[in-house]
């Protein structure tokens, strides 16, 4: 869904959407010590839409986990705010679609 809405760049996303963040380590490559590539996953991101269930956040639901463990449900409050403040205009989301 996502990808399509992107591609297509009509906003907003529609409900069921799910986009996902993953964050790492970076690491030496073994192949080549000046260039690095992913290691272990730190931190992992989800939004995901739903208007009717999480009206109060633009329709957006937010999730995170790190080191693979969920965060407290507290700091997912904090989320909104940043992507309000910033990203409205885009359905709450900062990423763009490479194109």
């Amino acid at each position: 869904m996502a990808a399509e809405a992107y591609t297509r760049g009509t906003l907003p996303f529609p409900d069921g959407t799910v986009l996902v963040k993953l964050a790492w380590k970076h690491v030496a490559s073994p192949e080549f010590e000046a260039a690095t590539v992913p290691g272990m996953a730190t931190t992992v991101q989800v939004m995901m839409k739903d208007s009717k269930r999480y009206p109060a956040s633009g329709g957006w639901g937010f999730g995170r986990f790190v080191d693979g463990k969920p965060a407290d449900e507290a700091e997912h409050r904090t989320c909104f705010a940043c992507h309000e403040a910033r990203v409205k205009d885009r359905d709450y989301v900062f990423t763009r679609y490479a194109r």
